[in-house]
């Protein structure tokens, strides 16, 4: 996450530069004196203070005195994860749409208001969650408030806005996937990890169903999931709550709620057999894929996990780069991640390697790293380090009210509680090696593997035999 510096980036000339309409609704607060800044908070805990709205509208803030600056986040309980066959990329396409005017705010004004007085705009969708976020100074936090709360209930969809944003989210999904071997070998992989659940695609969608988008179907979306009771909004810097309080009961309170939200039920059914496809491209760099089904984010597996993970391939002494990089020299790059998500995610490792490379003997090796893991135990320099890193990892995130706001909000909607955010770091101070490999050895099996290689295209065009037991080689641009 990046942080602005807004302190010393007021725009005296704002008003000139807005709308009529826009200034008149929304005066935007004018320059102001920096004040000195106040004492660090006591040591400890984080003193979070949560409450909730008679909406349904939950509202997390944090004090945070150490420098002149807030942010104010709001997070919707809807990702890519609550989109079905024929609308699958409208969460997506949807954020671009929050910005692009309501009932008070002209179009692409809601981000350049907040430039203009010096704060900073983003947004972000995933498989969980559609968040929107602005680094402002503790002045602005109100006008931000209510700036979000214009947009939760006012948007207004044309239908030019709507064709217009689905161009932009096509075009997106042309560039990070269709037009990129990796974005296809990582859609390929996310198809056949998931057999029923959505999951199996990506927040990019697919530009047959965004093509069937209409207002009509945005407009339903819109009305479900953008209510205050899907939502959590969060604020935490420079400001003090009382202030806080009386500006999200102004500009939120007067929101109606809607009805309960429909929760994704779909239960992925254990894999009980190894999964493999080939997908065979004019590529420069060739990868190898492949992922084990692992718990949701809440579960009380997924530290040891993450710490698996971390000594699988975080740096250069990792055991993946270690073998296939430094010793072997199979690939030129080598590692994995837990993909943590609200529903049971996915533990992946992977490896690229030049074309000339022997992608069998790739094969071979990852599977003997992961077999390494299920049958002894790390070392305990391994997992010291691990835990040093991911610990770090974690602090290193937090030093920006930004980091910390963002990581509240993940907690309260992915892992489902924000007091999860208070465990911090030392969710993995009592993992032990033998429950790095109990962990490995529950779910890093050989049935429950999903595995996509992505391969170069032979001279002469014709592609190399499946491997035994896999999917038939793909052909083409497309997955």
């Amino acid at each position: 996450m990046r942080v602005f510096a807004v302190a010393t980036l007021f725009a005296a000339s704002l008003l000139s530069a807005a709308s009529p309409a826009a200034a008149a609704v929304f005066p935007v607060p004018g320059p102001i004196a920096i004040p000195a800044t106040k004492k660090k908070a006591a040591a400890g805990r984080p003193d979070v203070h949560a409450w909730e709205l008679p909406n349904g509208l939950k509202v997390l803030f944090l004090a945070d005195h150490k420098a002149p600056v807030a942010t104010v986040q709001i997070f919707y309980h809807v990702g890519s994860k609550d989109e079905h066959v024929g609308n699958r990329g409208v969460a997506h396409m949807f954020e671009h749409m929050m910005f692009k005017g309501t009932e008070h705010v002209p179009p692409e004004a809601h981000a350049r208001l907040l430039k203009e007085v010096g704060g900073q705009v983003n947004a972000f969708t995933t498989e969980d969650v559609t968040a929107y976020h602005q680094t402002v100074s503790p002045r602005t936090v109100d006008f931000a408030i209510r700036l979000e709360a214009e947009r939760m209930r006012n948007l207004r969809l044309f239908p030019a806005t709507v064709d217009s944003e689905r161009k932009v989210v096509e075009e997106e999904k042309r560039l990070r996937i269709d037009n990129n071997p990796i974005g296809l070998a990582i859609e390929k992989f996310r198809a056949l990890a998931y057999t029923t659940h959505p999951y199996a695609w990506t927040a990019a969608g697919t530009i047959e169903d965004l093509e069937r988008v209409r207002p009509a179907d945005c407009q339903a979306f819109y009305d479900l999931y953008y209510r205050p009771n899907n939502a959590t909004l969060i604020v935490v810097g420079d400001v003090d709550e009382a202030e806080v309080r009386r500006s999200v009961e102004t500009h939120f309170g007067p929101l109606a709620a809607g009805p309960a939200p429909p929760r994704v039920t779909v239960i992925e059914p254990a894999q009980t057999a190894a999964r493999t496809s080939t997908l065979t491209l004019d590529v420069g760099l060739p990868v190898i894929v492949g992922g084990y089904h692992i718990p949701a984010a809440a579960d009380r597996d997924i530290p040891a996990l993450e710490l698996l993970a971390s000594i699988l391939s975080a740096g250069e002494s990792s055991r993946l780069h270690r073998r296939l990089v430094r010793k072997e020299k199979l690939a030129v790059a080598a590692g994995g991640l837990t993909a943590v998500m609200e529903h049971p995610g996915l533990f992946i490792v992977y490896a690229a390697h030049l074309p000339d490379k022997d992608q069998e003997r790739i094969r071979r090796v990852l599977a003997d790293e992961v077999k390494a893991a299920r049958t002894r135990p790390v070392t305990s320099a391994e997992l010291a380090k691990a835990k040093n890193q991911l610990a770090s990892g974690y602090l290193f995130g937090l030093e920006s009210v930004d980091g910390v706001a963002r990581e509240l909000g993940l907690a309260q909607l992915v892992q489902g509680d924000w007091r999860r955010f208070l465990d911090g770091p030392t969710r993995y101070s009592a993992v032990t090696a033998a429950e790095i490999q109990r962990v490995a050895g529950r779910y890093l099996v050989d049935t429950n593997l999903t595995m996509v290689t992505l391969s170069p295209r032979p001279p002469g065009g014709t592609p190399p035999a499946p491997a035994p037991g896999s999917a038939p080689a793909a052909e083409g641009a497309k997955p």
